[in-house]
């Protein structure tokens, strides 16, 4: 059985506050604009092994169109990913596949949209911590653990 309480409906996720936040990329989607350019849909999770505020919050639809004018956004996320210079890509998939579980830092802003506030992601910069430390030991495989 299950009942409805609305005391525990408290504490759910805040709209992120404007600032700098250390991200993993964790997701990414291929599209068309709505003007017909090609387009990337980039997700990002706000790491929780980093002392900061909203850990575990998602930064969700951040767009890359794929047209001269807006070329600088992957240039400048591709740099704060450390991607080094002078990297070709066989295509946008390839780049994007390379950008997944990246950490770096966004710059979040607030935009409004149908009188709600959702945050935007506004600029990048290179992470200021190493990688998550790896969670347990190693996996040890013996003969007897092997069914041939």
């Amino acid at each position: 059985m299950f009942k409805i309480n609305h005391e525990e409906a408290k504490g759910g996720f805040e709209l992120i506050a404007i600032g700098d936040y250390e991200v993993t990329v964790i997701n990414y989607e291929m599209g068309k604009s709505t003007n017909g350019n090609n387009k990337i849909t980039v997700d990002y999770e706000i790491r929780s092994d980093v002392p900061q505020n909203h850990q575990g919050q998602k930064i969700l639809y951040d767009n890359f169109t794929i047209s001269e004018k807006s070329m600088w956004r992957l240039q400048a996320i591709s740099k704060a990913a450390k991607f080094p210079d002078g990297l070709t890509f066989n295509s946008y998939k390839e780049w994007a596949d390379t950008l997944l579980h990246k950490n770096l830092v966004v710059t979040v802003g607030h935009r409004e949209y149908n009188g709600n506030k959702y945050p935007e992601v506004k600029g990048f910069k290179e992470s200021q911590v190493g990688a998550p430390a790896p969670q347990g030991g190693p996996i040890v495989v013996g003969e007897d653990d092997v069914p041939f």
